[in-house]
């Protein structure tokens, strides 16, 4: 039985031998050269939470996920490069997804806010750029799918504007939009800039109250952001901002905060400004003939303002500068005397998303920029 065995393989081995030898020296070979290819069109970079990744060289094709990191995609007119994009992108009522419908048909990596690594695998993008997304979350992601995955710092206006304006520096370099991001920073910090200069002339600072902030979802007049950041160019008072100052509020931490209405009655603001996203709840209490409104003489005087959503899935950065712009022409008007908002919001709409949208926006949440009239 032995023999018989031995017969059977001896001349299969003897048959295949020089094949043998020819496949070991040649399939090295082939991988070595795969392998150096491989290395030669990658290169490491730091992303913003220090983590030190290997991505393609050539970044053609993009996933974005969490929270603003489709916006800065969009920021940065790239929106070509986009391959997929989260459930709940198709049903935002955001400014970007205005000015780039097409992205609502991508295919879905996921639902709602989430990411399926096999739903990303299947799309085989060279990239994956997160924001709010920690190092284990990244890595974890990174080993799942086998594709880079880099994380921005989506940051804010206030102290955190500086990271914001490294990831959009990286996010330029890695994707070839380097003069896009420069461009865009420069146009922010020009007129940032500009406001601020033009509202420091004046001495006369009103105290100024802004309700109806989005967090999570939307809240009435009783939902306020103690650094509202518009506030902070204006050379305004925001009372508010006594409830980061007191360290045993606990709100030192915090950018949005719900606090009880009679904080409003007490800092008795001279203008009250109301985010769209929570006028309608804030309605009721902005009436003169409500029992809130009789105990706020800004409301009796009707003093009250509405505002363009700053928040909606995080930091809408081109409203905030719009919402400067609006309430600095409130509070300074001998400041900009031929101030347009209509005008002033569409260039700052062309300048970061390409598109002039602002007639959309009213469209969507059914009014724009004003003085509230009640009787």
């Amino acid at each position: 039985m032995s023999n018989t065995f031995i017969k059977i393989l001896t001349p299969f081995w003897a048959s295949i031998s020089l094949g043998g030898i020819i496949f070991l020296i040649i399939f090295p070979s082939c991988t070595q050269t795969k392998q150096n290819k491989t290395r030669a069109e990658m290169v490491e970079i730091k992303d913003m939470n220090g983590r030190l990744v290997h991505i393609p060289k050539q970044i053609n094709k993009i996933i974005a996920h969490r929270s603003g990191a489709l916006r800065m995609i969009c920021y940065l007119n790239a929106t070509q490069k986009v391959i997929g994009i989260e459930a709940n992108e198709r049903r935002r009522s955001v400014p970007y997804l205005y000015a780039y419908p097409e992205l609502r048909k991508l295919p879905l990596i996921g639902s709602g806010n989430s990411a399926d690594p096999e739903l990303i695998t299947a799309l085989q993008p060279d990239i994956i750029f997160c924001t709010y997304f920690s190092s284990s979350e990244a890595d974890e992601l990174q080993k799942k799918t086998g594709i880079p995955v880099v994380c921005l710092n989506y940051g804010d206006f206030n102290d955190h504007k500086k990271e914001f304006y490294a990831s959009l520096k990286l996010l330029g370099k890695l994707i070839n939009k380097e003069k896009r991001a420069d461009s865009l920073i420069t146009f922010m910090e020009t007129n940032l800039e500009e406001i601020k200069l033009k509202c420091s002339q004046s001495f006369n600072k009103e105290r100024v109250y802004i309700g109806g902030i989005a967090y999570r979802g939307a809240h009435g007049i009783n939902s306020t952001e103690p650094k509202y950041a518009p506030f902070r160019y204006t050379n305004c008072i925001n009372p508010a901002e006594e409830l980061i100052q007191n360290s045993k509020s606990g709100f030192s931490k915090l950018t949005t905060v719900l606090i009880d209405k009679e904080e409003i009655i007490k800092w008795n603001p001279d203008k009250i400004f109301i985010d769209i996203s929570g006028y309608k709840l804030s309605k009721k209490d902005l009436d003169k003939n409500s029992t809130f409104g009789k105990l706020i003489p800004a409301i009796k005087k009707g003093e009250v303002y509405t505002l363009l959503p700053h928040i909606w899935n995080t930091i809408n950065y081109e409203h905030i500068l719009i919402n400067t712009y609006y309430i600095a022409s409130i509070l300074k008007p001998e400041q900009f005397p031929d101030f347009n908002i209509k005008e002033t919001a569409n260039q700052v709409y062309q300048q970061f998303l390409n598109k002039a949208i602002y007639d959309e926006m009213v469209n969507l949440y059914g009014m724009g920029y004003g003085k509230l009239n009640y009787e």
